[in-house]
């Protein structure tokens, strides 16, 4: 299929699939290169970025994704159990950070609601 095909099942623009295809995001195979120099893409490629949809959602970096990408199916669940923990981890600890963050704004802007500036000229 071509890449404004991909485009339409996959709902990414097509320089968002070409920036997968520069990170090498794919693996050997899911993209041909016909004789015209058009790129054909297979049904593979489509099953491959909806995998990179699924870890970017999960908070998984491009770099670790190319690593992982193409071990996961290959994978026993023990392992997949063992990388998505660590990540789930990591998410956790964000959150808290997150949330420190939030807190210390929302008190700056009690403290600035309890005490305006007084308005000078």
């Amino acid at each position: 299929m071509r890449i404004g095909e991909l485009a339409r099942r996959t709902g990414l623009a097509p320089s968002a699939i070409r920036y997968y295809e520069d990170r090498d995001m794919f693996s050997p195979g899911q993209i041909v290169r016909l004789p015209n120099g058009y790129r054909d893409y297979t049904d593979a490629a489509q099953q491959r970025i909806e995998l990179i949809l699924a870890g970017r959602a999960a908070g998984f970096s491009l770099d670790r994704m190319r690593t992982q990408m193409q071990h996961w199916i290959a994978m026993d669940p023990g392992e997949k159990s063992q990388i998505l923990s660590e990540q789930l981890a990591r998410l956790d600890e964000q959150i808290r950070a997150l949330e420190r963050s939030r807190a210390a704004v929302a008190s700056a802007l009690q403290g600035l609601r309890a005490h305006p500036p007084t308005n000078r000229r």
